[in-house]
């Protein structure tokens, strides 16, 4: 994997940024693309809802979605879109279909509003402390075809220092771009042969496809990634 820089990526894109899970990346920022006007959605994984940001404070809309243990309020099960600030919560981190479903809606409301959208998956490595590697390889697979479909400007963060070299090369055959944040700028390396590989295991052992939709720009159901992702 050859790693690129922030600057040097074009939107609309998808993009896995490398770095240890301890540091602070400050490449995040830069790859939120935030120049004001846009839909920014950022998916956490946490005990307790995210604290809300001053409606005075933000241009364009943002958007919660918090996977785990959430300590909600008990509101409306479907979010409300009309407003600068939307919240949305998945309980269970291993359910993978709600939680495309979930981040599916918003590209649906957001997208049909013609909102330029921005996505920060944080990360790919929670999801893996409750789903195998072959799992979340496929749902990153699907919600990334999905986040195409409507031109999304999307970065998934992934700590490379918690697997093998080979784990991370194929996570990175999904990505558009794979941006290194850390102090030498390095990527793991493995062969050719050995994603190959990696990626036939996981080929015969799942019915989801691994190869890119046809028509990109054709846009999934809410029930399409259910059933793709086998809800």
């Amino acid at each position: 994997m050859e790693p690129s820089t922030p600057a040097a990526i074009d939107p609309p894109a998808n993009v896995l940024l490398v770095h240890p899970s301890c540091d602070e990346s400050a490449a995040c920022e830069e790859l939120c693309h935030d120049d004001g006007g846009t839909a920014h959605l950022t998916v956490t994984f946490a005990d307790e809802e995210p604290d809300r940001p001053d409606e005075e404070t933000i241009d364009g809309k943002h958007g919660l979605l918090t996977v785990g243990n959430v300590l909600t309020d008990g509101g409306e099960p479907v979010p409300d879109f009309t407003g600068p600030i939307v919240t949305d919560s998945v309980t269970d981190p291993t359910d993978l279909s709600e939680i495309g479903v979930a981040v599916s809606r918003f590209c649906k409301h957001w997208a049909d509003s013609d909102d330029e959208i921005t996505v920060c998956f944080d990360s790919l490595d929670a999801l893996l402390r409750h789903a195998s590697p072959k799992d979340t390889f496929q749902f990153a697979h699907v919600l990334t075809n999905r986040l195409s479909s409507v031109d999304a400007y999307a970065h998934f963060h992934f700590d490379p220092t918690r697997y093998e070299d080979r784990v991370v090369s194929t996570f990175g055959t999904i990505f558009d771009e794979v941006v290194a944040d850390d102090d030498d700028g390095s990527l793991p390396e493995a062969t050719d042969a050995e994603v190959a590989a990696l990626l036939a295991e996981w080929d015969e052992e799942s019915a989801i496809a691994l190869e890119p939709d046809p028509d990109p720009v054709t846009e999934a159901t809410d029930e399409d990634i259910a059933q793709t992702l086998g809800k």
